[in-house]
């Protein structure tokens, strides 16, 4: 194929016709990015993750602790814990698998692990705060593999086992 593809006549009107929902979405993620940096602790909240924001704040705001830099390992710091905060959103399907965890043995590893279920609506479902010596020493972390490469690991929360460890409702 040579040269510059001209787009089908079907798309460019989907895409207009999306246009000014497209740019209410937009302004509505910044107008709630603004509203959450407020509690952040000075922390930049980047990028449009909303979920993650939410996990954040909550997770802090529930464990009364303060949000830590990224370059740490965990995401939350109080009194006498260093939690990673994982969060999804809905129901159905991979909400149960949390995103990349870096490293699970070490010094700068954190002492817990909360996973908060969010609603599709964004509303708190489901919150379970594990230790984080359980995770490790239960084989609960779950390596992850990209083309024969470990990139970190993640966990599975299984509701019907996890039971002992769900904090809300």
């Amino acid at each position: 194929m040579k040269g510059i593809m001209e787009l089908p006549k079907n798309l460019l009107d989907l895409s207009a016709n999306l246009e000014s929902d497209f740019k209410d979405i937009k302004d509505t993620i910044q107008r709630i990015k603004q509203k959450l940096q407020k509690y952040a602790d000075g922390k930049q909240l980047k990028g449009e993750e909303i979920t993650g924001w939410l996990g954040e704040i909550y997770g802090k705001m529930i464990l009364n602790g303060k949000l830590v830099p990224d370059e740490y390992d965990y995401d939350v710091e109080t009194q006498d814990k260093f939690v990673s905060i994982k969060a999804r959103k809905g129901t159905s399907g991979s909400w149960q698998v949390s995103s990349i965890i870096p490293r699970i043995i070490g010094a700068e590893c954190p002492t817990h692990l909360m996973f908060i279920q969010f609603t599709d609506d964004y509303l708190i479902n489901k919150i379970w705060l594990f230790p984080w010596e359980y995770l490790r020493d239960s084989g609960r972390f779950i390596e992850k593999m990209v083309r024969g490469s470990r990139r970190g690991y993640y966990i599975r929360v299984k509701p019907s086992m996890d039971s002992d460890y769900l904090i809300y409702p």
